[in-house]
């Protein structure tokens, strides 16, 4: 099947149109960004993701993807186009629509019938009626083209593993003609035939992956209820912990008696500086905007997202009360909004940064992979985590990479000033931290 992906470049759009092009579809993945169209024609991926660099080549190496600024003729030429394109909130909340209504203009000039839609971008189901409305003032629905909702369940760190190793395929679509076309589009992958060289080390697991099939509207619901439960559970263990650091309990033990409850999980229940990233903060607000739009009351997701920003400013009292009578100047260990990631969307170490330079500290700055961009004297990033605590009072840990659980405390130590470490993440032993002459403090204890 030849296919066209809307958004080609951007982190969605690219590991699904890399993923679909090892299920034996000729792909172009198309976008506007023509830097980042550039860098991947040569070969380079513009973001950071792991076993992206060696599916990208294993792809190239195969002419299964092809990659291109030319929307309309990948358009004019496809039998499904996949829209993936970016939906931000502004500053009301609302989605800003702006990329999906340059996909609809050029759908709507070069769509040739009979084409699947395939909506892929995460879009309140006002937005999607909003297309298929536009279209059908051009084209009639059903016989030159039809809207169909696939939402993606990718976890950014391990988004290439989730491609292939998907818990459910959920299609929502209104005919059985578009449902089958879905079901016949995604064989391969759920028959586990796939066109993937050793190179690419990402497992593929032997597992059932149901398709889970309704309307739009639902399939659209699954991807908001999911991220908006996914956002209230850590909002939830973050304000458990605080109350476990008032009450003299171990939030870590607690969580492990909770979870053993099958009605529970402990999936999502780790106490960190609150949720960032492109999805979690921006589906709540999406869902706080439809209740406004529907005159339906949200103060439950309204509650999630202040708690989650209310965390930000208890790191930052946890912090200034540690510095009390030492210098402003702290280190911070981790910038993207998690492990695994170079990407620092809505991330809780950039939050906590802007409002520490609000109030005039110095901060040097380390992530393996992560660049902070703030231009701001007052702020130095360092390519090594020991250069960077020099001289400084305060190291807070914001993102949970692996290589922050085996640092050299002994070594910090000695280059800091005042001893005082902020692991937000949990990562480290208390009792080795406070061997090392250590303030040490976690979350939840």
């Amino acid at each position: 099947m030849k296919v066209s992906v809307i958004g080609g470049a951007g982190y969605v759009g690219l590991i699904t149109g890399l993923g679909i092009a090892t299920m034996g579809h000729e792909v172009v993945a198309t976008d506007i960004d023509k830097e980042r169209i550039s860098l991947l024609n040569t070969g380079k991926s513009p973001i950071f993701e792991e076993y992206l660099d060696s599916l990208l080549k294993h792809c190239i190496q195969q002419k299964s993807i092809s990659f291109s600024t030319d929307v309309p003729t990948a358009i004019k030429n496809s039998d499904l186009v996949i829209v993936s394109v970016g939906t931000p909130s502004n500053p009301s909340g609302r989605i800003d629509l702006s990329q999906v209504e340059s996909a609809l203009k050029d759908l709507s000039e070069n769509l040739t019938p009979y084409t699947l839609i395939v909506i892929k971008s995460t879009l309140p189901i006002t937005a999607v009626n909003m297309l298929k409305n536009e279209l059908s003032k051009v084209f009639k629905e059903g016989n030159d083209f039809e809207v169909a909702s696939n939402p993606e369940f990718l976890r950014e760190g391990r988004a290439v593993y989730d491609f292939y190793n998907p818990d459910r395929i959920v299609i929502g679509a209104g005919s059985e003609k578009a449902i089958d076309i879905l079901k016949n589009f995604y064989d391969p992958l759920v028959k586990r035939n796939l066109s993937i060289s050793n190179e690419v080390e990402v497992e593929v697991e032997e597992k059932t992956i149901p398709f889970v099939v309704t309307n739009l509207p639902s399939a659209q619901m699954i991807k908001y209820g999911s991220n908006a439960f996914l956002a209230n559970k850590i909002s939830f263990v973050n304000e458990i912990a605080q109350v476990c650091e008032s009450v003299g309990a171990d939030v870590t033990e607690v969580i492990n008696g909770m979870g053993m409850d099958p009605r529970i999980g402990s999936n999502y229940m780790q106490p960190g500086p609150g949720f960032g990233g492109p999805c979690l903060e921006k589906d709540l607000s999406a869902l706080v905007e439809l209740g406004r739009h529907f005159n339906l009351e949200a103060t439950f997701m309204k509650s999630i997202l202040d708690r989650n920003e209310r965390q930000i400013d208890l790191i930052k009292n946890k912090l200034d009360g540690a510095l009390s009578g030492y210098s402003k100047k702290v280190s911070i260990f981790g910038l993207s909004f998690k492990a695994g990631t170079n990407d620092t969307r809505n991330s809780a170490s950039i939050k906590l940064i802007e409002k520490l330079l609000e109030d005039n500290f110095y901060i040097n700055c380390y992530d393996p992979v992560a660049d902070v961009g703030i231009t701001d004297e007052r702020i130095i990033q360092f390519e090594d985590p020991y250069d960077c605590v020099k001289s400084t009072d305060c190291l807070a840990i914001m993102t949970e990479w692996p290589e922050f659980k085996d640092l050299d405390l002994a070594r910090i130590s000695e280059l800091m000033g005042a001893k005082i470490i902020l692991d937000m993440r949990n990562l480290l032993d208390s009792e080795i931290a406070k061997s090392k002459g250590f303030n040490y403090m976690g979350l939840g204890s």
